[in-house]
Parts: structure tokens; sequence; C-alpha cells
């Protein structure tokens, strides 16, 4: 019988900065949907920065932010006791950086595709920014939300080079499944790695296939 433990950790870091990054996610999608102009694409360039730099360059780069000898870090370990570095915060932090910009992108997309007449309509009869953001632009970007969600979901749980710079492999307590098959390979434990590596295969494709169904379903909705 194989150690779970690997898995309840990955499922448990994924759970909770998905949740995190739902929420970040809409809200800033929110506060830039509308906006253009240098200022929005210089920040959105920054949001979607994790995408393009190597996870190893993000985890050295969170690795300073919180190393206990910096401010954030100390402000963590000693006035929040939630030290960062090696620890499963670490991978947290780690899988809620490279997510974000996958969530950001779905769920700005989804808003920024909402007819903008429709909205004006709402306006002239007197709804609020907040009734017409709660009542049309997150029902009718559902789709693009739930696409972000789950895209997020997957980018967390199979995360590597960043979780491993920040939090490290520590058994039991950090070792998430990419962790986990890593280091099976390296101590030549190769059968082990292939039932991780068969598990998150098969949570890959299916977080695929839904995706596809949702568009397709989307698409046969815009006809």
């Amino acid at each position: 019988m194989p150690d779970v433990t690997p898995f309840w950790i990955s499922l448990r870091v994924a759970v909770i900065s998905t949740i995190i990054v739902t929420i970040l996610g809409v809200f800033i999608s929110r506060w830039l949907y509308k906006r253009r102009g240098f200022i929005t694409r210089l920040l959105e360039s920054f949001i979607v920065l994790p995408i393009v730099l190597p996870p190893t360059v993000m985890g050295f780069i969170l690795l300073i932010i919180f190393s206990p000898r910096s401010v954030i870090g100390r402000f963590f370990s000693d006035f929040l006791h939630l030290p960062v570095v090696f620890t499963l915060t670490g991978a947290i932090f780690a899988s809620i950086i490279v997510s974000f910009p996958l969530m950001y992108q779905h769920t700005v997309q989804g808003f920024r595709s909402i007819d903008p007449k429709m909205l004006n309509t709402a306006r002239t009869m007197g709804a609020s920014e907040s009734k017409i953001f709660f009542k049309l632009v997150l029902p009718l970007s559902k789709r693009s939300i739930l696409a972000g969600v789950m895209m997020s979901f997957a980018r967390a749980i199979g995360e590597f080079g960043a979780t491993l710079m920040v939090a490290g492999y520590i058994p039991n307590k950090t070792n998430t499944l990419p962790l986990e098959i890593y280091f099976l390979v390296e101590q030549g434990k190769e059968n082990q790695a292939w039932l991780w590596v068969i598990v998150l295969v098969a949570f890959a494709v299916t977080v695929i296939g839904t995706i596809n169904l949702l568009n397709k379903d989307g698409y046969r909705e815009a006809r």
C-alpha cells in the first residue's frame, strides 16, 4: 500500500491556493477589465509574468522575499506566526503565484467578452455598478471563471520548481506529488513514481476534457 500523504498534501495546497486565487482573480479582474492604457498593460504584464519566467526563478524570488532575514519574512514569522520558507505555507504561496495568471486571464477575458451595450442599458435603467457586476457580469462570465478555477487548480497541484525552492522536500510536510515523483525516481523507485504519474496524467486529462466541453457548450450557445 503506497503512502498517500503526498496526495493529501498536494490536494490541500491546491484547494487552499485555488480558493485564494479565485477571490483575487475575480476582484482584480473587476478592477481592470474596463480599464485601458499603458498602466493597465503594465500591470497585466506583471500579473502574467509567472507564466513566462521559469518556476525556479519565481521560487528564488519568493525565497528572497520571504526569507527570515527579510522584513516581509520576519513579519510573517514573528507577527503572524506563519513562517513561509520550508513550510506548507511556502508551498501554498508558490502555487498561488504560478496559478494566479491563469485565473486572471480566463476571468478578465470573460468579463471583457460581455457586450458593453447590455451593461450600458442596465446603467440607463438606474442599476448601480455593484448590481451590474453581480447580476450581469458574474453570471455571464461563469464559464470563463470556472475554466480559470480548473486551470488554476491543475497548475497548483502540478507545481514543482517554485515549490521546491520555497518549501523544499520535507517528508510528510511539504512533499507534494510532483516533488514525490522526482525524489522517488532519484531513489530508483520508478514503480512507485509511476503510480503518481498516472494519477496526475488522469487528472490533467479530466481537466482539459472538462474545459473543452465548457468551450464547446459556450460556442453552441453563442450560435
